[in-house]
């Protein structure tokens, strides 16, 4: 009887060993998949405040643009209508 106990218990022990070493194994790739999925991410922060950065650059750069493109489009007024106070006034009568 003694003999059934013992062999029962060294197959718990046994199972019991089986489940632990599963355990662990799982936890380890599980550890891998966290550590590279950590990885992954900083290198997404880092690209995505790269592009943050480069957003509020072309943004800037196209405020200036705008900018400079009413001040051209205001000069262009000022000669025209510079231009147009220069010349003569056009006659109504038409020569024939």
């Amino acid at each position: 009887m003694n003999w059934l106990f013992l062999a029962i218990a060294i197959g718990v022990i046994a199972y019991l060993a089986v489940l632990i070493i599963g355990f662990l194994e799982d936890h380890r790739t599980s550890r891998e998949k966290i550590e590279q999925t950590e990885i992954d991410l900083r290198r997404i922060e880092l690209q995505l405040a790269e592009s943050e950065k480069a957003r509020n650059e072309a943004e800037t750069r196209t405020a200036n643009l705008e900018e400079e493109g009413l001040k051209y489009e205001q000069d262009i007024s000022e000669l025209h209508a510079k231009i147009a106070s220069a010349m003569p006034p056009k006659s109504d009568e038409s020569t024939t």
